[in-house]
């Protein structure tokens, strides 16, 4: 089995008030078989705002890094934003 980078993701909705977990639902949803979204949790910003902080695991050596992870999550329904916070390399 390959090495998988953990990749930290901030994800802003397109509103306060939004479902939060219907959001992270859906981009489980979007992702690919070979990621994995591990975790997530809410995080409030201010004004009622609450961003998304979601842990996914995804193999290493796919081409174009995180670009691809950030366009799927870009076309979910409800995002506004999305920041990759950090990215680390898992072995096993």
């Amino acid at each position: 089995m390959g090495s998988e980078v953990a990749v930290v993701i901030k994800v802003l909705p397109d509103e306060p008030g939004v479902d939060l977990d219907k959001i992270a639902e859906d981009i489980k949803k979007a992702l690919p078989p070979e990621y994995k979204l591990m975790r997530y949790e809410k995080e409030p910003i201010a004004f009622g705002l609450e961003a998304l902080k979601l842990l996914i695991f995804m193999p290493e050596d796919f081409e174009g890094g995180t670009s691809q992870l950030e366009n799927i999550i870009k076309k979910v329904n409800r995002v506004s934003e999305v920041e990759i916070l950090m990215v680390t390399r898992m072995t096993l």
